[in-house]
């Protein structure tokens, strides 16, 4: 058993760690502080204008950095830097056309008496958003080429900045107007850095600028259905906000998004695997073959299953110990929103057959269905039964995603998942995550997560999910049938 072949993976996904702590971890650290000088009320009317800032950055991010993945990621050697260049150009143009149009629909957003906002605030906050397909395609290019220390500067370096303008403006008693305007200096800031970084990667490679419509539409053909999915997803990711402010206060939608920030703390710690994995996966395929992909998927659900279990114990700890008591109530939510991210965080990575296939259309349509069918149970259940009935709501459609996205992408391109093995992975989690409900001293609770995670690792390990393949030995060519 060798994992000298993932030493520099592992290097990399180290620094993708501690970029990832840093860069998102700063924000969850900063929410006690912000808590605290901003009212309940305050923190709740901020919560609600960041869901219009993810509508908008997934809009104008239209995943071109998902097509920087699939045509680069596959492509020769020779052709990569070509490939980067001419997407970093086609990102550049976007933001060219996004800057007036979101100039424009800030004062109208304002007049939406619900968000008690004003067209500065709404400008501030959305402007840098034009940007948003050229930062994520430059990001994603330094992921693509290991370039995992610069990537650490530039993302780190914004995070840091933010954080510090942040303590200063609320230290000095100003409110989400100055908060926001903190993460525009920031924002814009690491525009202008990487702009200049990625030119001069291009100019040192001799690129020739073009735009050749051909290949243009193909970029496009395959990243709109994602992006149309991701705004679609945004009514499971998002959305539910907008439907709580018509049935509770502000105060109970700052509950709400203390405990989502709390159960992000799950998508926090996968995402260093998945920003090392993502970029990775059609490569590993295309050169390793179909075992060695399927065993690296094996150990992210592995990964995955003990970091829900982690998260699920302390999170609710975290919230009694760090914010203010009128906050404690979220601990009671806060499990169910880790088990529904968890459930999304597993969609993610068992859906490479139907992106192997480039079948985004259909992906396109089982997002849409999950939405509807979660919108509706929202908008059903939210006026009875308030948070709860969102949770309810939530978990279904994200259970009805992830099946319905296994089940096309194993058609497109069948890996050999160790069903059984998987199957008692989750029960095991499930158990334990049972278990961590149970009101206990902390010795006890701190006992009860090792044991589990304990039990659930010696499974993993005895049922080999968990196996360091060694690529050299194990590489296999694909076959014409899975030729992606």
């Amino acid at each position: 058993m060798q994992i000298w072949p993932l030493s520099t993976p592992l290097k990399n996904i180290i620094l993708y760690s501690t970029s990832i702590v840093l860069m998102k971890g700063v924000s969850l650290i900063m929410l006690p502080y912000i808590a605290t000088h901003l009212s309940q009320s305050e923190l709740g009317r901020l919560e609600i204008l960041v869901t219009i800032s993810v509508i908008i950055s997934i809009i104008f991010g239209l995943s071109l950095h998902e097509a920087l993945y699939r045509f680069s990621g596959t492509a020769k050697k020779s052709q990569q830097h070509q490939i980067t260049a001419d997407i970093f150009i086609i990102s550049m143009i976007v933001a060219a056309i996004a800057l007036p149009i979101i100039w424009l629909i800030c004062p109208l957003l304002g007049q939406l008496s619900q968000l008690q906002t004003s067209t500065l605030e709404l400008n501030l906050l959305l402007l840098p958003l034009a940007f948003e397909a050229v930062t994520m395609v430059v990001l994603s290019a330094l992921r693509m080429q290991e370039k995992a220390l610069l990537f650490f500067y530039i993302t780190t370096g914004r995070a840091l900045f933010h954080a510090l303008l942040t303590m200063i403006v609320l230290h000095y008693g100003f409110g989400v107007q100055a908060v926001i305007l903190a993460g525009f200096i920031s924002a814009m800031l690491q525009v202008i850095v990487i702009i200049y970084l990625q030119y001069q990667t291009n100019k040192k490679a001799c690129i020739n600028y073009h735009i050749n419509i051909n290949t243009t539409q193909k970029y496009f053909t395959y990243c709109m259905p994602l992006m149309f999915s991701g705004l679609i997803i945004f009514g499971l990711n998002g959305l539910e906000r907008w439907f709580l402010i018509f049935y509770v206060s502000f105060n109970d939608v700052a509950l709400y998004a203390v405990a989502f920030k709390f159960a992000l703390i799950l998508v926090l710690l996968m995402q260093p695997f998945g920003m090392w994995w993502m970029p990775k996966r059609f490569e590993y395929l295309s050169n390793n073959g179909v075992n060695i992909t399927t065993q690296i998927t094996h150990i992210s659900i592995v990964l995955l299953c003990s970091l829900t279990i982690c998260v699920c114990y302390f999170s609710p700890v975290f919230i009694d110990w760090f914010m203010p008591e009128t906050y404690h109530a979220a601990k009671d939510i806060v499990v169910v929103l880790v088990i529904i991210f968890a459930i999304k965080e597993l969609n993610e990575l068992i859906n490479m057959g139907a992106l192997i296939k480039q079948e985004t259309k259909k992906l396109l349509v089982i997002n849409c269905l999950a939405t509807v069918v979660g919108v509706t149970l929202i908008s059903v259940l939210t006026p009875e039964y308030k948070v709860n009935g969102v949770l309810s709501a939530l978990m279904v459609a994200q259970s009805i995603r992830t099946l319905s996205t296994y089940w096309l992408s194993q058609r497109c391109f069948s890996f050999p998942f160790a069903l059984n093995k998987i199957a008692v992975l989750f029960t095991i989690s499930t158990i334990s995550i049972g278990l961590s409900q149970f009101q206990q001293t902390i010795v006890f609770h701190l006992s009860s997560a090792i044991l589990s995670l304990l039990i659930l690792l010696g499974y993993a390990f005895w049922s080999r999910l968990v196996i360091f393949p060694s690529i050299n030995k194990s590489k296999k060519i694909i076959g014409d049938n899975d030729v992606i």
